[in-house]
């Protein structure tokens, strides 16, 4: 996911600074017409290309940007870019690396500049109700946690566009691989030129990013892997005339990239400036120097053109121009040249619509990605007292106070459950784009008595759809949680406090494998296939995990399985230690599954295996708990938030927030990430091939 888990810090090598020699500049671009002198598109070409993969506060370690990063530098290369790269800058290196090269390489006017940037971004919404987007340094805190801290290490979009303006060079490009939005960029479609010569004649400062705010951009770039295979010739060119446009290059992503993730909806378009939106930056198809400009059409060749248009889902009623043409998908041909109007209609979806240029004898080809109308509404529950677990329809939700959006209309099951109350239960009508209010009184039962700790060596196995689920009895008690100031890798979320538990619960022993997840799901989305039924099942968000208890539930026959909350889980993975690990001060790669080439100061490296291994192959804790510390990062049902400053029990997190809580660390972190005590958080959307679970259940 790309571009919200810390990953292991390498030193930076020294940055070597800019030069302009002889030998370092890019290559110049020049124009052949048919008639008349050939003359310079491009003097030189030069492009910067930075890689933020290893941050160190919060956000999720991004391997996968570093050799996006290092891709796209050496096919730059290829295609005769002069190409500075940088990786894994703070703010300040960062804003020095940008005004370096801005100012070396962007004084003469006719030299191209392209900006590639791959790493986390976000959007912030204003209080004028505009979004703002950022590029996420490495050092940067996340916003929900430190949100002054956030936009102290954070690189704005509007300065982005600052630097841009002050350029002198006619044309810049900058691509992220990263998803946020901005109202300060023009993110639409404009009229194509017809001619390279009409292209490079103004000036344009274009801007194309990977995603709209919010949607999860994978550590594994399409985006980039998109980019290159155009670039690159692996892809034809959408106008197979010798050159790309970032024009064409913006519209070719967008349309492609969703082939391969549908979540993902790459966004193009220019600076919202009338002096710097009029030209359009120029690639050279196959990385030639020279582009040889086609003769105007004779009498004999076609005056028309045609049009494409599919929409997903398929089956809109498409029209051009205001005139309905038929269900998508749908051909148009014997088309005028110029822009067109393409609007589609589907019952349930919001109208798509798009501005294209037809071109003679030529096909242009449209997606329109349709978007569901709204048939949901939103539920708040609150309780008397508070804190208590919620559950809709059987599913846990969170506890009270809370709120769901996105709850299909009708009638909904609310229960909730507090120690020492008693259980309480109604049901709601939820109606689409209104918000329904359950309010609940829950009366007190007598506590019961709270038994002492200690492993019992006590185990459950369920048998569930085929599969064997086996769970080690985790008994009530009361713990620190939390790290001492001086435990080596400690990050400031882990202020140590007590914490009691009044309920014993059982935890299950490994992490959920592939062949369980398939055996409920009846699919398999984990990355490392190839493992085994018995690797644990990854690349799975928050969100799944809820898809597949409810399931488990469902096929258990009542509401027994859910995720563990982050205090259970950091409980169980202690069983009664208050080492870093329930191994002691170090971390053996025989005990747990990590980046073994980084352990804990002053232990000993070990194996970093990349990959993850079969659950319970490494040594179980004492209370008979596998993999507690690496291997996958687990899910728990928190909201992520700051602990509390005091003596709790039974705590369940925050009431709300925007990430939900991980833990235990996985096989591609470095040891400080694998202790007992350390906090992480992600969307509850996002899933990579580092994401796991494990599941708890209920005391019989």
């Amino acid at each position: 996911m790309k571009r919200s888990l810390p990953l292991y810090l390498l030193l930076l090598a020294t940055l070597a600074a800019f030069q302009v020699s002889g030998a370092e500049r890019g290559i110049g671009v020049t124009l052949r017409p048919q008639q008349g002198e050939p003359f310079r598109l491009y003097e030189d070409s030069y492009a910067l290309v930075i890689g933020n993969g290893r941050y160190t506060k919060g956000w999720d370690p991004l391997p996968g940007a570093l050799q996006d990063a290092d891709d796209v530098a050496a096919a730059l290369k290829r295609n005769g870019f002069s190409v500075t790269l940088k990786k894994d800058l703070t703010k300040s290196a960062f804003n020095t690396a940008l005004s370096e090269f801005s100012t070396k390489f962007g004084a003469e006017p006719d030299n191209r500049l392209l900006f590639y940037y791959a790493g986390h971004g976000y959007t912030q919404k204003l209080s004028t109700d505009e979004e703002l987007g950022f590029l996420v340094m490495v050092d940067a805190p996340a916003p929900e946690r430190d949100p002054v801290g956030f936009r102290l290490a954070s690189v704005d979009m509007q300065s982005m566009v600052t630097e841009a303006r002050i350029m002198n060079a006619k044309h810049a490009l900058f691509m992220f691989d990263s998803c946020f939005s901005g109202s300060i960029l023009n993110l639409r479609e404009r009229v194509v030129p017809q001619t390279v010569s009409d292209n490079v004649k103004y000036p344009v400062r274009q801007f194309i990013t990977a995603g709209r705010a919010n949607e999860p951009v994978p550590d594994h770039s399409v985006f980039k892997q998109a980019f290159l295979n155009l670039l690159e010739g692996r892809e034809p060119e959408p106008i197979p005339d010798g050159y790309i446009t970032g024009e064409e290059l913006g519209l070719f992503l967008k349309n492609k990239v969703p082939e391969y993730n549908p979540a993902q909806h790459p966004q193009y378009g220019k600076i919202r400036d009338p002096k710097l939106d009029q030209g359009d930056f120029v690639f050279m198809a196959g990385g030639s120097a020279v582009i040889t400009q086609p003769a105007p059409p004779s009498a004999s060749e076609p005056l028309t053109g045609s049009l494409y248009v599919e929409t997903s889902p398929r089956g809109a009623l498409v029209y051009v121009n205001g005139g309905r043409v038929g269900a998508s998908p749908v051909s148009l041909s014997d088309l005028s040249p110029g822009r067109v109007e393409v609007l589609a209609n589907l019952e349930g979806y919001k109208y798509g619509k798009e501005s294209v240029w037809i071109q003679a004898g030529k096909e242009t080809r449209v997606t329109l990605l349709l978007e569901p109308v709204p048939t949901t509404g939103t539920l708040r529950v609150t309780s008397d007292p508070s804190g208590a677990r919620w559950y809709l329809d059987g599913a846990y939700v969170g506890t009270t106070p809370g709120a769901m959006s996105e709850v299909a209309a009708g009638s909904h099951k609310v229960a909730l459950k507090l120690e020492e109350h008693r259980d309480w239960e109604e049901t709601v009508s939820v109606r689409v784009g209104e918000e329904a209010n359950v309010r609940a009184s829950l009366t007190p039962v007598p506590p019961k008595p709270v038994p002492s700790a200690g492993n019992t060596g006590k185990t459950l196995v369920d048998r569930i759809a085929g599969e064997e689920f086996k769970f080690a009895y985790v008994p009530p008690g009361t713990f620190t949680m939390g790290s001492p100031s001086n435990e080596p890798g400690r990050s400031s979320n882990e202020t140590q406090h007590q914490v009691t538990l009044t309920q014993g619960y059982y935890l299950q022993t490994t992490e959920v494998t592939q062949g369980q997840w398939k055996a409920v799901m009846g699919s398999n989305p984990s990355n490392f296939k190839n493992c085994g039924d018995d690797c644990p099942v990854e690349n799975i968000s928050w969100n799944d995990c809820q898809s597949f208890i409810q399931k488990l539930n469902r096929l258990a026959g009542g509401d027994r399985y859910r995720l563990p909350t982050e205090a259970e889980w950091e409980y169980a993975a202690r069983a009664g230690t208050t080492t870093p690990f329930a191994f002691g001060d170090c971390l053996s790669t025989d005990e747990a599954n990590y980046n073994g080439n980084y352990p804990l100061s002053g232990c000993s490296k070990g194996e970093y295996r990349k990959m993850t291994v079969r659950t319970g192959s490494l040594s179980a804790n004492a209370w008979g708990l596998h993999d507690m510390h690496g291997n996958v990062w687990e899910w728990c049902q928190d909201w992520y938030g700051d602990y509390p400053s005091g003596s709790v029990t039974d705590p369940t997190g925050p009431s709300s927030g925007s990430l939900r809580v991980l833990r235990g660390g996985g096989w591609i972190c470095i040891a400080r990430y694998c202790r007992s005590a350390d906090r992480s958080g992600n969307t509850p959307v996002n899933s990579f091939d580092g994401l796991g679970a494990r599941l708890l259940r209920s005391y019989p």
